[in-house]
């Protein structure tokens, strides 16, 4: 992987939960750290073997590997937000994570 290519910034979120005076629990998002990575459709050939994890992956994104993340984690690019459907250890050498992504509208 030419690391020239992890050219956008991509904060990795989770999510966090507190407690109102009344008693209501609220939900929200917290940045737990940045990185650089690479975000790009899904192609053709690549959506055909995504469709065996969801109908609904339209983005891939490949960054340098974050032992803690999990698909439990979102990623915020610019205004917009993705949830994390697989994570797979590229080549398990813990050196970048493959990222398929559902972006969420």
């Amino acid at each position: 992987m030419n690391t020239g290519r992890l050219r956008h910034r991509l904060a990795l979120q989770v999510e966090t939960q507190s407690q109102g005076a009344t008693g209501e629990v609220a939900s929200s998002y917290a940045t737990d750290t940045t990185v650089w990575g690479a975000l790009s459709p899904v192609s053709g050939r690549e959506m055909e073997q995504a469709r065996q994890i969801s109908e609904e992956i339209t983005y891939k994104a490949v960054i340098r590997y974050y032992s803690s993340l999990t698909t439990e984690y979102r990623i915020l690019y610019d205004s917009r937000v993705f949830e994390i459907a697989n994570i797979q250890n590229f080549n398990e050498r813990n050196i970048y994570q493959i990222l398929l992504l559902k972006e969420v509208k």
